[in-house]
């Protein structure tokens, strides 16, 4: 029986360089990641899913308007001897999210937690 495969086992119609056009592309998107924000008397705790990112690949701001920015980029490094990707499914590139603070807060007091690619930010109310 022939279902179509390769000998080799690659498909007919694969690429035989290491980038393409569709990993080129998804390379450049910008995610945004999974985000929570919780609220108690005091304070507000945002936390962020950032798997695959190191610290000094992240940027946080929060402007005047209340906006929390956290920025970055997730960098993947393959061994040179890398001929196809085959599969690529886990996320590399840019990101950046947006989360607006619903009241004000002390920005000095605002304190920063990442550890195991989850970023803990936490915000004093004023």
């Amino acid at each position: 029986m022939n279902y179509n495969k390769n000998p080799h086992g690659k498909s007919p119609n694969a690429p035989n360089t290491l980038k393409n056009k569709k990993t080129e592309n998804r390379k450049n998107e910008i995610r945004s990641p999974k985000v929570d924000l919780f609220e108690t008397n005091q304070q507000y705790f945002l936390r962020l899913s950032l798997p695959g990112v190191r610290k000094e690949n992240l940027k946080i701001f929060l402007n005047e308007q209340g906006i929390l920015e956290i920025s970055g980029r997730v960098v993947t490094h393959l061994p040179e001897t890398t001929k196809n990707i085959i599969v690529q499914e886990i996320f590399q590139g840019p990101f950046q999210r947006k989360v607006k603070i619903p009241d004000l807060v002390d920005k000095q007091s605002i304190k920063f937690h990442y550890d195991n690619g989850i970023l803990e930010v936490y915000m004093a109310k004023l």
